[in-house]
């Protein structure tokens, strides 16, 4: 029985989401694989895959992703909602369709690099934002509800700190997964600011993937994954080209 759980987040046509989970399985032997689907429902009707779940939330639907400020929390709550009733679970990586793995049971990697960094929460390009010009901080610390939020939810003697993580990639303990996932999105936060600074707030230890952020890009698309494979990177992203990691 797996302890760990791939979640990808995908809104590929079924074919391609088929063989993007077909080529994670076969990467990744020692972690079960979900697919937490965005896309139409006929295409979610026509997948194959199994076990997968779709995700009907207008917050994960944005268009100007920063502006609109688009929230995975719906993505999350649906994932804790589906591994409610398997208590094997201990780890949830979460990944999106277009970040690639290139080492061999990455999530394996992952739990054992959050062993050896003593952390709950794993990500890529995390940093401390509060009191910066940083133009997502500057967008929320103008909204009360925010500020709120945090302060609501916040177990630390800093209530104040704001971070930011990329949304693309992150590696999770049960518990701390399960209690961001369970936060309501009563008002629309952006996912980069609001998951790792929600973590942090109550109670969890954040740690960045330094030596992996350089490979995990905002945007892209990266092409010659071999090269970064041989600098060090054990995943990539974004990768759009699906001829470079679907078989």
């Amino acid at each position: 029985m797996n302890h760990r759980l791939t979640a990808i987040l995908t809104h590929l046509p079924a074919p391609e989401s088929d063989r993007l989970a077909a080529s994670w399985q076969a990467s990744c032997p020692d972690s079960d694989i979900l697919l937490v689907y965005g896309g139409a429902p006929s295409e979610f009707n026509a997948l194959k895959s199994s076990p997968k779940i779709f995700v009907n939330d207008p917050r994960l639907r944005t268009r100007d992703h920063q502006r609109e400020r688009q929230s995975y929390q719906g993505v999350f709550h649906a994932i804790s909602a589906f591994i409610a009733p398997s208590p094997h679970y201990q780890f949830i990586h979460f990944t999106e369709f277009d970040c690639v793995p290139l080492t061999d049971n990455l999530p394996l990697w992952l739990a054992n690099r959050l062993e050896s960094e003593n952390a709950d929460v794993l990500g890529c390009r995390l940093s401390r934002i509060d009191g910066t010009n940083h133009p997502h901080f500057l967008y929320h610390a103008a909204d009360p509800a925010f500020l709120s939020l945090i302060h609501a939810n916040s177990s630390r003697s800093n209530p104040s700190v704001v971070l930011s993580m990329l949304g693309c990639i992150s590696f999770w303990k049960r518990h701390a997964f399960d209690a961001v996932a369970r936060i309501p999105d009563a008002s629309p936060f952006y996912l980069e600011l609001v998951i790792p600074t929600l973590a942090h707030h109550l109670g969890f230890r954040v740690r960045n993937l330094t030596d992996q952020s350089p490979f995990v890009q905002p945007s892209g698309p990266l092409k010659d994954l071999a090269a970064l494979h041989q600098a060090g990177a054990v995943m990539a992203h974004p990768v759009k080209d699906p001829s470079l990691h679907l078989p």
